[in-house]
């Protein structure tokens, strides 16, 4: 699987990996903890099993941003159906909102779709995220439907959708 890279400043840390560089990756055990940490920092709320259930099930669609030897942003996946791929969590340290981030995991997730056979691509958001909206609608996805309270919370989701 080819690497994305961002590169956002020329300095290196102790280790001589440029810092700021964005290097996005399949995830990795060592990156359970820092996920598990994401995850709740960006509000999923996901029992830490399901992260394990992704790597152990759908390796290849789970994949992180990893910036300054840490985990900035992951994004998982999975194939639904043989022709079609969903979006299941996108998530970026609320730090490392704006630079592009989540852009770069979509897009890597979407080019994997794409070798994979994959037609179409489907995603939930909630109503009110309307910056998570904006980057999907920037990749080419439209909405489908929305579907009222969708969340446990109560929140509606806005189903969103994508051709490859």
């Amino acid at each position: 699987m080819p690497m994305a890279e961002v590169a956002y400043m020329n300095a290196t840390d102790a280790g001589g990996v440029p810092k700021g560089k964005v290097r996005i990756r399949r995830f990795e055990p060592r990156d359970f903890s820092e996920a598990v940490a994401l995850d709740s920092q960006a509000g999923g709320g996901h029992d830490p099993y399901l992260l394990t259930f992704f790597y152990e099930n759908y390796p290849t669609t789970f994949l992180v941003a990893e910036k300054d030897g840490k985990v900035a942003g992951m994004v998982l996946g999975f194939r639904q159906t043989p022709m079609e791929g969903r979006v299941f969590w996108l998530a970026v340290r609320s730090g490392d909102w704006g630079r592009g981030i989540g852009g770069r995991l979509l897009k890597e997730l979407l080019e994997i779709f794409r070798r994979l056979g994959v037609m179409e691509v489907i995603l939930e958001v909630r109503a009110a995220n309307k910056r998570a909206q904006s980057l999907y609608i920037d990749l080419g996805f439209e909405i489908y439907t929305t579907c009222n309270s969708y969340y446990p919370d109560g929140e509606a989701a806005i189903i969103m959708r994508r051709p490859l």
